[in-house]
């Protein structure tokens, strides 16, 4: 034992001559450790991949929402600001763009389009001073009385301005009393209330005046010239919400959910031209999907709809003609193709919808007969040879 003691002692004398020191176990509190990420730098990494993922997919208004969240937790992540910075000057330039298109339609009358494309604008841009001012504005006509103006041939709001203000530009006064969200889709015979305006020259016709005095709510696209008119809060529209709706969800080519939300409005009214002008689209949209589907006959149904809300719709007569005869055509071949294969039955019932299109057409009324007259004579041989068994 003593032996083995001296001989550790020697081994530890000569370790330190030599400069080796043992192995000495460090305290807790001297052992490095690895810093936390930080919180803002996580987050602004997962907002900064979702605006890449929605940037991908087109969805700007997304993409730059959490552009900004992730600016908004890291401010020193320089490919977030870019990010934000990029989509942002896009989204303003399709603003202007959405904003511009509907001051056109304005210009034209068309206020149910107008209103469309401000409010895509504003979805774009929330913060653009024009739309908002064009969209929140609110104003009270103050009216003596009004008459009653019935629409002659070759006449428009315009002349109908011209005729009782001496001034064509005031047809949207005329146009925002009666509720006509487009003022190029009025017809013959159509009643017109024409309001006398407090502090406006008023050149009266000879038409019916009604004496009662009426306020006509704008919607905010009255010229910027007119001053005069008192400011009020407007009512909710549902009509124009559904309108609005409606024209959205066409954009998006959801074209039968467009037809119900039309439907809604023309319920409330009936000469709403914004409604009849894109339900007829939306039905002329439908036919055109199940025409592309082979689906003939429903194809056929949905352009003769659009005829009902559209009459002078020359592509709507060209597909239903062609939806009826590739109706006809394809169940006639297949009857030929089935009675080839001995398959008369089937033959029998293709030929049969095409008779119930066209009697007339082609040899489907022979080719029943004859395809009936051989399952009668199967028929009889195998009664007979039941017989001789």
């Amino acid at each position: 034992m003593n032996k083995s003691r001296l001989l550790i002692g020697f081994m530890v004398l000569i370790a330190v001559a030599s400069g080796c020191a043992l192995p000495v176990k460090k305290p807790l509190k001297e052992i490095v450790e690895v810093p936390a990420e930080d919180p803002g730098e996580r987050f602004g990494k997962e907002y900064l991949q979702r605006g890449r993922e929605y940037e991908d997919k087109g969805d700007m208004v997304s993409a730059f929402k959490q552009y900004k969240l992730a600016v908004t937790v890291d401010p020193e992540n320089q490919e977030a600001t870019e990010s934000r910075n990029q989509v942002e000057i896009k989204l303003r330039r399709s603003a202007d763009k959405h904003y511009k298109a509907g001051l056109k339609f304005h210009k034209k009358g068309k206020y149910g389009r107008a209103r469309h494309q401000f409010l895509i604008a504003l979805r774009l841009w929330p913060d653009y001073p024009e739309v908002i001012n064009i969209l929140t504005s609110r104003k009270r006509i103050q009216t003596k009385r009004y008459l009653v103006h019935t629409i002659k041939p070759g006449e428009s709001l315009s002349r109908v301005a011209k005729i009782y203000y001496g001034d064509h530009h005031k047809f949207p006064i005329i146009a925002k009393y009666n509720n006509i969200t487009d003022a190029t889709r009025i017809y013959v015979g159509q009643k017109i209330k024409v309001p006398e305006i407090k502090g406006m020259e008023f050149l009266v016709g000879k038409e019916d005046i009604r004496t009662e005095a009426l306020e006509a709510a704008d919607s905010g696209f009255w010229e910027r010239d007119q001053k005069a008119y008192v400011l009020e809060e407007e009512p909710v529209d549902r009509v124009a919400i559904y309108r609005d709706h409606g024209l959205d969800l066409f954009s998006k080519k959801e074209y039968q959910k467009a037809i119900v939300v039309f439907n809604k409005v023309l319920n409330v009214y009936p000469e709403d031209s914004v409604a009849l002008e894109y339900s007829s689209k939306a039905h002329f949209q439908q036919g055109m999907n199940l025409f592309e589907k082979k689906d003939y006959l429903a194809a056929r149904d949905q352009f003769e709809v659009c005829l009902r809300y559209r009459n002078d719709c020359q592509k709507c007569h060209g597909y239903i003609k062609r939806s009826e005869n590739l109706y006809k055509g394809m169940h006639y071949n297949k009857g030929i193709q089935f009675f080839d294969k001995e398959l008369l039955l089937e033959a029998i019932k293709e030929w049969e919808l095409v008779k119930v299109i066209d009697p007339k057409y082609k040899r489907a009324d022979y080719l029943i007969n004859k395809a009936k007259t051989i399952l009668k004579k199967i028929k009889e041989i195998k009664e007979s040879q039941k017989g001789q068994k």
